[in-house]
């Protein structure tokens, strides 16, 4: 296994199975997490290693697949404080119940900070996964989202999405712009800064660059934004619109909406010579494309049989099949990362809600209900999670829920206090 330069991880090669994440209702993991001490500190945990801590027990608790044991039920709490992270009284845990455990230790110097995970499997008394990180003290949440990934791979073997972040677009300052954050809400910044109205971000597979939509110029042109340095490109400026822009799985195409030739139709851009190909004609509307994860069909809208529904073509632009017919308007398809789901948004008695459904139109499930207006679907890079937009608090908020509809909750954007809109979960980060 191959590891980052500035990380130093134990790789004892394939994993035991600790949690089978896809069994409906399986018992959580018992699992205890030590306080995170200085190097060489006996004393109480300081407000470093708490946060560490914090972070790290709240992305446990989000997956609800662990019960993260109560710290005062901790025969030895301190059992690692001043020493290295593999000293470990297992007897200790396992009289509470723990079957699997995390200490850690940090350092400081200046305004660098290497902080040391180590996971245990407490009834075999062996060490699971271990991992050193370097960074800067700004870095302290993205360090405990790291390791927190971490641990579900070694315990589920499958990757965490604690490290992964949204997109959105809010009208906090007057305009509406476009926004980033941790998938838990966290470290919000602004990305556009136009004073005018940006829609629709969309991240390239690689999570480097963005898409949107920007009326900056008078009219809705498509734009690609390099995140590393703010470099901005305008894509496409054809008369009309110039919407719903969606990178393919390959990152060599992009799918939008154009109605430079009257009524708006899908097309592709080819990045390669920036070649345009039309892949609808008709007199319909067509929009709100969405790749399958094989770049081989197409979800879109279209009113061709009168009410917006839900269809599906092949990239070459063959192979039209209608997947709804309930419902007077279906909208804002999004497929699953595992190819097997496709998100929607449905209207029902006046208000949308989220729905999924397979990818040929049949076992069609509503998510939501009774909870004000529901839109923008967007899954997680592992296709267990759907972010969505929702007005069941009033004012538009992110929402996060299970690809089942349970645990639904509001991502608390911090310094994000106005609307927030049209959600896209990034994808994995490149290195780990």
């Amino acid at each position: 296994m191959n590891c980052a330069p500035d990380m130093v991880k134990t790789c004892l090669g394939a994993p035991k199975i600790y949690i089978d994440i896809n069994t409906p209702a399986g018992k959580r993991l018992p699992i205890a997490v030590s306080d995170i001490k200085k190097l060489g500190d006996t004393g109480t945990q300081s407000e470093i290693g708490s946060s560490l801590r914090d972070i790290f027990i709240s992305d446990l608790d989000f997956t609800g697949l662990f019960d993260v044991i109560d710290k005062k039920a901790y025969i030895e709490a301190h059992d690692v404080a001043g020493k290295k992270t593999d000293y470990v009284e297992f007897k200790n845990w396992r009289l509470i119940g723990a079957e699997a455990l995390v200490t850690g230790i940090f350092a400081v110097g200046g305004d660098e900070l290497t902080v040391e995970f180590k996971l245990f499997d407490v009834f075999q008394e062996k060490m699971l996964a271990g991992r050193r990180y370097i960074g800067k003290k700004a870095d302290l949440r993205k360090i405990a989202h790291k390791f927190a990934d971490d641990v579900m791979e070694s315990l589920t073997g499958e990757r965490g999405i604690f490290d992964t972040r949204f997109l959105f677009a809010s009208n906090i300052s007057g305009s509406k712009e476009i926004y980033m954050s941790d998938y838990d809400g966290y470290n919000t910044r602004q990305i556009t800064r136009n004073g005018s109205i940006n829609l629709s971000p969309q991240w390239s597979p690689d999570g480097r660059r963005i898409l949107y939509t920007s009326y900056k110029e008078g009219q809705p042109y498509l734009y690609m934004m390099e995140l590393s340095t703010g470099k901005e490109t305008r894509l496409s400026n054809q008369p009309g619109i110039n919407i719903g822009a969606r990178w393919s799985p390959s990152g060599q195409e992009i799918v939008l909406t154009l109605s430079k030739d009257g009524n708006p139709e899908l097309y592709v851009i080819e990045l390669q010579g920036m070649k345009l190909k039309r892949l609808t004609n008709n007199w319909a509307i067509d929009v709100s494309p969405s790749w399958s994860p094989d770049g081989k069909r197409l979800a879109f809208v279209s009113d061709i049989g009168g009410n917006p529904h839900i269809y599906m073509i092949y990239s070459d632009g063959t192979g039209l099949a209608r997947l709804t017919y309930d419902g007077k308007y279906n909208a804002a398809p999004a497929w699953s990362p595992r190819g097997d789901k496709i998100a929607f948004a449905r209207l029902t008695e006046g208000r949308f809600d989220i729905c999924i459904m397979d990818t040929d139109g049949t076992g069609q499930i509503q998510l939501t209900a009774n909870s004000g207006d529901n839109e923008n679907p967007s899954w997680s890079p592992d296709g267990r999670y759907i972010a969505f937009t929702s007005t069941r608090n009033g004012t538009p908020g992110i929402y996060i829920m299970k690809n089942n509809g349970e645990s639904q909750k509001r991502v608390n954007m911090e310094n994000v206090k106005g609307g927030k809109t049209f959600p896209a979960w990034s994808p994995y980060p490149e290195t780990k």
